[in-house]
């Protein structure tokens, strides 16, 4: 998962450089926090960019909601911070969020045995996730395909909450340039977490879950649609469907 700070080489317009790197380090600072807490197993800064790692058990949902975290702290929490502190002049930034999938080779490089080295990760996702991150602006998350194909699984990332008046469909396809195959078919993400349903949805997702109960009436209207295509998409691919839990 790869989250990038938009238009941050404006930030330093108009302001001192202690102003700016206030900036940063109220962004990056708590995007770092975020992959920590969702259990990245290694996290990188990279400028103005937090770059993490997921392994194990489900990796994709965490990092999937580590990318929908972070991008929401910046449009509900740092944005309106920035524009309190410069009314006159706020920045415009916001996060830039990608999230890719693939095997990775890891290796440390430079002079062993000492602080001159550093973990070189080899392989498609960490380019990826930063492709789709680029492609992105500020407050989306952008995911290729085998990621989307989670999502689309995933009745809790996949629709808006009950909150709203109807529960539809959040997510829309997107190509991702740059990304070679299949993996472009990627999706797009704008909304974030609700502030009444998020921590429920985002524990629900990452230990496994992905049935809604308050959705038993659209799957009786798509009954001999979408969703039963959905139940056969995961049984082909090896996904057992016991009590609404996935069983990898």
């Amino acid at each position: 998962m790869f989250a990038d700070l938009a238009g941050s080489t404006s930030l330093r317009n108009g302001r001192w450089e202690s102003s700016t790197a206030s900036i940063y380090d109220a962004a990056v600072k708590p995007a770092v926090q975020i992959l920590a807490d969702f259990g990245a197993d290694f996290i990188d800064v990279q400028g103005d960019a937090a770059f993490g790692l997921f392994t194990g058990d489900y990796s994709k949902r965490r990092a999937v909601c580590a990318g929908i975290t972070i991008k929401t702290f910046g449009e509900q929490i740092l944005m309106p911070a920035l524009e309190k502190k410069w009314p006159n002049n706020p920045p415009q930034t916001g996060f830039k969020v990608g999230c890719a999938v693939s095997d990775l080779l890891a290796k440390k490089i430079g002079i062993s045995r000492s602080a001159h080295n550093a973990p070189v990760w080899a392989g498609r996702a960490v380019n990826y996730a930063a492709k789709c991150s680029q492609q992105a602006k500020a407050h989306q998350l952008i995911v290729t395909k085998p990621i989307a194909d989670m999502v689309r699984c995933t009745e809790y990332l996949w629709y808006s909450c009950a909150c709203s008046d109807e529960s539809v469909e959040l997510w829309s396809d997107q190509h991702v340039e740059k990304v070679a195959g299949g993996d472009a078919n990627g999706l797009l993400l704008t909304s974030g977490w609700c502030e009444t349903c998020g921590d429920t949805y985002c524990e629900k997702i990452c230990t496994g879950a992905w049935r809604r109960p308050d959705l038993d009436r659209k799957r009786s209207l798509l009954s001999h649609g979408k969703y039963e295509r959905v139940i056969k998409f995961r049984e082909a691919n090896g996904v057992q469907i016991r009590r609404g839990i996935d069983i990898l």
